[in-house]
């Protein structure tokens, strides 16, 4: 699993030195698919991306910056983009991978190929 992690600035930032998060997921194995949920506050659905590539998942988000009105007192919630990615390995469909954001949660479902599932041979008397 190769990630990134870049400690929050208190005080806000331009694009180019904000801070990159590696953001808290849950992973479940379902037998036929796995499923990653990934907490991505603050992004928007259009500025998510998820790319499947020699068996690495990997999910990047930019986060607009928070325009709040009157004059900052103190700043505890770091603003900055998330990225991660995720080493699965071989025997997934990347043309079946599904990405759904709802509620600042990302669910990925990555669907493992018909090839590599278990199967039931059945048992004939000749």
């Amino acid at each position: 699993m190769t990630t990134e992690t870049v400690s929050p600035e208190t005080a806000p930032a331009e694009k180019a030195a904000r801070a990159t998060f590696r953001p808290n997921v849950d992973i479940t194995d379902f037998g036929t698919e796995v499923v990653i949920h990934a907490d991505l506050p603050g992004a928007r659905r259009d500025g998510i991306d998820v790319t499947f590539e020699d068996g690495v998942l990997s999910l990047a988000a930019d986060v607009p910056p928070r325009d709040v009105p009157g004059t900052a007192i103190r700043r505890e919630y770091g603003v900055g983009d998330y990225r991660r990615s995720f080493r699965l390995g071989e025997g997934f469909d990347a043309s079946r991978i599904t990405a759904d954001y709802r509620d600042g949660v990302l669910t990925m479902k990555v669907p493992r190929l018909a090839a590599v599932l278990p199967r039931k041979i059945s048992v004939t008397a000749g």
